[in-house]
């Protein structure tokens, strides 16, 4: 039961918003199962409606896959508080501010607000998953990590790089990672997207553990002259999220 369930998450993990369709030969290929048994799994995830047949071959995520995301949202305990500051946070700097979690080593965007008459910043969507090493959210809560669940993480491989900037070895996000303690913010500058930075602060809940981060993004001709602004907003919204924060 729990090996199926496994593969019928791993095969969920391959549709996104950059690869929406998939056959049961690229799933296959991308998670190295027999084609029979693929096929199989992806039958029974049709009838849950956790995948849907759009013909050719070709399956999509299917209505409870979408129900269960929108579910998901509605009932986060972090989300209503969260749009307050958001909305502030938007309608004071016209930046896109996003709500994030980590898992592992990635950051999942949970909420995302766009200025509509600012600058949009479309590097991230709902959902999206990226290596937390990379972004001003994924740095912020990996500094709550101890070394050991740090290294359990990022010590047996090169770290994987979204640009030239990004993090590559363990010792330097160890460095960055000491400099994000220090300030109390988080900045990524240009190392999941050329051309965007973004900085962020962390979110706890009621009992102090911090499970969030609250990010603003922004285009990098920014970074010089409105970093500390922005970052000293962000921190502040954080601070008042978590003290409403369930």
């Amino acid at each position: 039961m729990i090996d199926g369930l496994e593969r019928a998450v791993r095969i969920l993990d391959l549709f996104s918003s950059d690869a929406p369709e998939r056959t049961v030969s690229e799933v296959c290929r991308a998670l190295d199962l027999p084609k029979t048994t693929t096929w199989d799994h992806m039958q029974s995830m049709v009838t849950l409606g956790l995948l849907r047949r759009t013909g050719r071959g070709r399956y999509r995520l299917g209505w409870r896959a979408f129900q269960l995301g929108l579910r998901a949202r509605m009932t986060s305990e972090i989300s209503e508080p969260a749009w307050v500051e958001m909305r502030a946070l938007v309608a004071a700097h016209q930046q896109t501010v996003q709500l994030s979690s980590r898992h592992h080593g990635e950051v999942v965007y949970l909420e995302k607000l766009a200025p509509h008459d600012g600058v949009r910043v479309n590097a991230t969507r709902v959902g999206e998953r990226l290596p937390a090493h990379c972004t001003a959210p994924g740095k912020m809560l990996l500094t709550y990590l101890s070394p050991r669940e740090l290294r359990d993480i990022y010590g047996h491989d090169t770290l994987a790089s979204l640009t030239d900037r990004s993090l590559t070895t363990l010792p330097a996000l160890e460095a960055d990672l000491s400099t994000v303690r220090e300030r109390g913010y988080a900045l990524d500058a240009e190392e999941a997207v050329e051309g965007v930075c973004c900085v962020a602060a962390p979110v706890s809940n009621r009992h102090g553990d911090v499970t969030w981060a609250l990010s603003m993004s922004f285009v990098e001709h920014r970074l010089p002259t409105h970093r500390e602004t922005y970052a000293r907003a962000v921190v502040e919204a954080a601070r008042r999220l978590s003290e409403s924060a369930p």
